[in-house]
């Protein structure tokens, strides 16, 4: 008798925000889908998620999308309802959207920025609330529920911009908050903490010189001397999404290269 394969999510679906760009929710909703998930993909650009649904189709994946800002409730109640409409259930949730708010005149003036505090807590901070508010009911139907919040090293120790290290704390406390909250509904909530990890966000396009230099004072801190890649991200989104850690809730789990350590 065969046993059964506990990363294989056949027959769950998984919403995935921040998905549209080369990033940790895009890199999770492929590896989601190419392990059996239907994937429902959520971003502000439409025609990223286009491209990124496209993509997975092509690998034989099921997938479809629906622009969302998340940092507007009404975009996640929606975003949910489309999910569900559209495959008839939700399981996992990954809220992978997020925005670094860091300024390239740095100093104390773009640190207190009130319009860049409020539009980073609006999308990392509020719309992890949001999506967990308007999808875990969704998520308990079927006993299997997971939500895999991302947060950052920044959560662990002072990096970034005031406002994403503000966040990605909040996410911290949050993640055994919800978990005790939602364990009765059969809901585990776990988070991975990336460490430095290319992504768009940390190598934006056309600032090749000021990522090198970036890099190469980064990649001296982490023990394992190198960045983190987008696939180091989506395994750990895979193993909290699965059945493989299905006695595991209220966890941290550090993706770092030993950077912490």
């Amino acid at each position: 008798m065969g046993t059964k394969n506990p990363y294989d999510l056949t027959g769950r679906v998984a919403l995935i925000t921040g998905a549209s760009s080369y990033g940790i929710g895009n890199q999770s909703a492929k590896l989601l889908a190419a392990h059996g998930a239907k994937v429902f993909l959520t971003a502000r650009r439409e025609d990223k998620l286009k491209d990124a649904v496209a993509e997975i189709a092509a690998s034989g994946g099921i997938a479809a999308y629906k622009a969302t800002d998340v940092s507007r409730e009404e975009d996640c109640k929606a975003a949910v309802e489309a999910c569900v409409n559209e495959f008839g259930r939700l399981d996992i949730m990954v809220l992978s959207a997020g925005i670094s708010g860091l300024s390239l005149s740095g100093g104390l003036e773009a640190a207190f920025d009130t319009d860049n505090w409020n539009k980073v807590l609006g999308i990392n901070l509020d719309g992890v609330f949001y999506m967990v508010k308007h999808g875990y009911q969704e998520c308990a139907k079927h006993g299997v529920g997971a939500i895999v919040p991302i947060a950052s090293l920044a959560a662990w120790h002072a990096a970034g911009s005031v406002a994403y290290t503000a966040t990605k704390g909040a996410i911290r406390s949050l993640t055994p908050c919800l978990a005790k909250l939602l364990a009765p509904q059969k809901i585990r909530v776990n988070t991975p903490y990336p460490g430095f990890i290319e992504t768009d966000m940390t190598h934006p396009q056309g600032m090749d010189d000021l990522f090198a230099k970036f890099k190469e004072g980064n990649v001296a801190k982490i023990p394992l001397g190198r960045l983190g890649s987008v696939d180091d991200c989506a395994n750990a989104v895979l193993y909290l999404a699965s059945d493989a850690s299905s006695f595991m809730t209220g966890q941290h789990l550090v993706v770092d290269g030993g950077e912490l350590a």
